[in-house]
């Protein structure tokens, strides 16, 4: 699906990367002291009181338990909104409205072969509106595969974020596992970012230079093919993640747990700007299934001036990790 990569297979790639003289950081025993502060700063973090029990938890599990082979739930984000109504045309009431929004990491025994979408409006909807999971769904045999090899994505999103729920140990051997430091880890992830900007930097120039008949359905779907570039380059530069999952919301959910740029760039608080959002994450659909235009040119347009301001402080905020990786992986030891 991500094709960027192909020169080395992954196992392969970490396989010669632990054959090989590879740093390896272990509870704070990194060789770099830039890296080593940072270290301190994470072990620090971790040491914080963190929650054991979440907000409707009981009910969120019941229904994952019922419809998913589960073994272990992390939380990697909770978000709560609280909104009320207030009805002053007889009956005359006011009604409370709260939703939790909940990112969670999700393990299961066997491989899911119902979309994640669907899972996830099913949680939706069973939770009558008052819960909303982003989930990220690995098999208990890929992620011990994968952190046999190393793997700093599985490793973080494992062992940082409180457990909500997991059925047994099966995983401990793993906990003492570290992350992964060394120059071509660096060089992969660079090449990622490069090549996912360079996509959406040829896709936005379409934009720029396209002739004067245009359709403005075809327009916003390059541009919602754009953002998506975008997003995967920061996935991958900033959690080394590369989804399964590639729907424009989901992916913007998920950068915004490292960034507040979605939530800058596609506030959803008017009519206007939650219709244009709606319209632009659902692009894809619009250009398979229907005929007919169901957007001007001028709401393509400013869907387009928003997602190129997202594109360049996009590159900007990951060009900046770029340093900080290139230091924390590249620095020679003293």
């Amino acid at each position: 699906m991500d094709g960027i990569n192909a020169v080395v297979p992954v196992e392969d790639f970490m396989a010669q990367l632990k054959a090989h003289d590879l740093v390896i950081m272990n509870r704070g025993e990194v060789t770099d002291s830039s890296a080593r502060e940072r270290v301190k700063l994470n072990e620090m973090a971790q040491k914080t009181k963190t929650p054991t029990k979440f907000p409707l938890q009981k009910e969120l599990l019941d229904i994952l338990k019922r419809f998913l082979p589960l073994h272990s739930v992390y939380v990697i984000s909770i978000q709560k909104e609280k909104q009320q109504q207030e009805i002053f045309l007889s009956p005359i009431a006011t009604i409370p409205q709260k939703l939790v929004i909940y990112t969670l990491f999700i393990i299961t025994h066997k491989p899911i072969f119902k979309k994640l979408e669907d899972i996830m409006d099913h949680v939706y909807n069973k939770m009558q509106q008052r819960c909303k999971i982003y989930a990220i769904l690995y098999t208990m045999s890929t992620v011990k595969k994968k952190l046999d090899f190393g793997d700093n994505f599985l490793s973080r999103a494992i062992f940082q974020p409180p457990c909500m729920y997991k059925k047994d140990d099966a995983l401990s051997e793993f906990i003492n596992y570290s992350c992964l430091f060394d120059q071509r880890i660096y060089k992969r992830i660079l090449e990622s970012w490069k090549a996912r900007m360079d996509r959406a930097e040829y896709l936005f120039s379409i934009i720029d230079n396209i002739e004067y008949k245009e359709d403005a359905t075809s327009r916003l779907f390059i541009i919602h093919n754009g953002i998506e570039q975008t997003c995967l380059a920061l996935l991958y530069v900033f959690w080394e993640y590369k989804p399964q999952h590639y729907s424009l919301s989901y992916l913007l959910h998920l950068c915004g747990q490292f960034s507040q740029l979605p939530q800058t760039i596609f506030p959803k608080k008017t009519y206007g700007l939650h219709r244009m959002y709606y319209k632009l994450c659902n692009a894809q659909d619009t250009i398979r299934f229907k005929t007919q235009n169901e957007c001007s040119l001028g709401d393509a347009n400013k869907a387009y001036n928003r997602c190129k301001r997202f594109y360049e402080q996009a590159k900007k905020l990951g060009e900046e990790q770029l340093v900080y990786l290139k230091e924390l992986h590249c620095k020679p030891s003293e």
